[in-house]
């Protein structure tokens, strides 16, 4: 059993198709150390079959590149779920392309299901009848798929700007997977709060609290955004992880660099960095 980090870019991914700044630069013109990432999600591989965490507008890229998410027979796939953390579009959008009549099996909390269901696209994942089998995640309820027990969990977060209506609890999900060993999913987090596991992966969309005003492109501020920057939870000792993973990373980010002093304050304080086709045991 293990985990496969399909994607561990922020939306957009990296570089982001409008951004000309240093990283963005950096990295398409190939600069050593500078990665590309897509958008975040993950595969969990477990005992009979394939868990994706969160559905990125990167999937069908993601599925090429990864041998765990190749079909098997003449048509078909080995995901036997696909669990949704949130409502935001690069975490949903590739629920579109997965749609060329395959039964899909989703998971996800009844706030973000009343968001999907806002959506007139959703009628491509319905063409026939069991072609959508939608599951309802409870706080703190168990599921099992694949071999996998996933627990959904309450984080602070905020509602995508694309829907409507009032903030509720079930609007941003941490997950607390078990396999042989614990891991905890909280890539999008507004505060640090204690996830005592095995291994993290957690929020590193933004080194700073003002990183966008600083680098020129943009206004808001992590907190806007509901992310919890990596400057207060790089030395966070009450999340209680035993091993401790930045992904979601934002094309702004300093730790993109491979020669940044963010980059080794990071290593330094034991954290790894995600990249796309980073493995995981479980």
């Amino acid at each position: 059993m293990r985990a496969i980090v399909l994607g561990s870019g922020a939306g957009g991914g990296f570089p982001q198709w409008n951004c000309g700044c240093v990283n963005c630069r950096a990295v398409r013109e190939g600069r050593p150390g500078f990665l590309a990432r897509t958008q975040d999600s993950v595969a969990l591989v477990g005992e009979s079959g394939v868990v994706l965490v969160n559905c990125s507008p990167d999937v069908l890229v993601q599925i090429a590149r990864t041998r765990a998410l190749w079909p098997q027979t003449a048509r078909g796939t080995p995901i036997a779920g696909i669990v949704l953390t949130n409502g935001d579009l690069d975490h949903v959008l590739g629920l579109f392309s997965l749609r060329e009549s395959q039964p899909l099996a989703v998971y996800a909390t009844a706030s973000v299901w009343r968001g999907l269901e806002q959506s007139v696209f959703v009628r491509t994942l319905r063409r026939f009848e069991g072609q959508l089998e939608a599951h309802e995640l409870v706080m703190d309820e168990t599921v099992s798929i694949a071999g996998f027990s996933i627990t959904p969990f309450p984080l602070a977060g905020k509602r995508p700007v694309h829907l409507p209506g009032e903030p509720e609890v079930g609007d941003n999900v941490g997950l607390r997977v078990r396999g042989r060993k614990t891991l905890v999913y909280a890539a999008a987090c507004a505060r640090v709060r204690p996830l005592p596991c095995d291994v993290l992966l957690f929020d590193g969309t933004f080194y700073r609290e003002d990183e966008l005003v600083r680098a020129g492109l943009g206004e808001a501020r992590a907190a806007d955004m509901a992310h919890v920057p990596i400057e207060v939870s790089v030395e966070a000792a009450s999340l209680q992880a035993t091993r401790r993973i930045y992904t979601h990373i934002n094309n702004s980010n300093p730790i993109l660099d491979p020669e940044s002093a963010e980059r080794r304050a990071v290593i330094r304080a034991g954290w790894e960095i995600a990249f796309d086709g980073m493995e995981i045991e479980l």
